[in-house]
């Protein structure tokens, strides 16, 4: 049915993929086979070694309105497990996202709602538009949210700014997304996906074992994880002297040949 598929992967530009998600008729509600394929495709852009950066984007105007409740709150009132094993489900699929060797790019086309808001926050960059807003509603339904999630908001937000979120479950505009950090950028409506492409092939072409080791380091610097010696060892085994002093010498030569 036209609107109603699982997230589609492609490769726009050298060393880049790309997911969409793709249930545009149902305003990109994750399904648990959304879950599913999404775990696949991550699998095949990490085992593809010329991949450095992902970009995360939807079609339509929607980013995502999160996971369908209505499955969850069907399985919650029938007392099965399902609801349970689709939470843990989803709070794996965006743990690993948050600690994929890819650096990834969350390309916000339109409102980010729910559980989505926590993929969102699991990319390392956002970037939106001025349509878009996010909205966490979920203790309008006494639903509890998974750790995972509320880690998040609290690394990357803030204690305060994840609190009044959280709590309030009050939609926040495109405009305040950016100014408490839930975006990075705004970009126009209709060079949004350049925009992420642009950014992305800049990361790209940048040597790819550095960035993922200054990425696992951040990511445990944010979390008090790992000792200084064992961060700093994650970045030696990144450190290739001979390679960085080229590139330096490279640099140097293609600046001054401009002058």
């Amino acid at each position: 049915m036209n609107g109603e598929s699982t997230p589609v992967l492609s490769r726009p530009v050298a060393n880049v993929a790309l997911i969409e998600l793709n249930r545009v008729a149902n305003a990109n509600r994750i399904q648990p086979e959304d879950l599913d394929m999404l775990e696949c495709q991550l699998d095949e852009c990490e085992r593809d070694q010329n991949i450095h950066v992902l970009v995360l984007t939807a079609k339509g105007t929607y980013f995502s309105a999160g996971f369908d409740l209505r499955a969850l709150s069907a399985n919650a009132a029938s007392g099965e497990l399902k609801a349970a094993e689709s939470d843990s489900a989803f709070e794996r699929f965006v743990d690993r996202l948050e600690n994929t060797r890819l650096i990834v790019i969350a390309a916000i086309n339109g409102p980010v709602i729910g559980g989505s808001t926590d993929i969102a926050l699991a990319c390392d960059l956002r970037i939106g538009v001025e349509k878009a807003y996010m909205l966490m509603p979920a203790a309008r339904f006494g639903l509890p949210l998974y750790a995972g999630a509320l880690q998040r908001y609290v690394t990357r937000l803030g204690l305060n700014q994840a609190k009044r979120l959280v709590f309030l479950a009050q939609r926040v505009e495109a405009a305040e997304m950016l100014a408490i950090g839930f975006l990075n950028e705004i970009a126009p409506e209709a060079e949004l996906l350049s925009r992420a492409l642009e950014v992305a092939s800049s990361i790209a072409a940048m040597p790819a074992g550095p960035l993922t080791a200054m990425k696992k380091v951040l990511n445990a610097s944010a979390l008090s994880k790992g000792t200084a010696q064992e961060n700093r060892n994650v970045l030696l085994a990144a450190f290739d002297g001979p390679a960085i002093a080229a590139r330096i010498s490279a640099g140097n030569l293609a600046r001054q040949s401009k002058d």
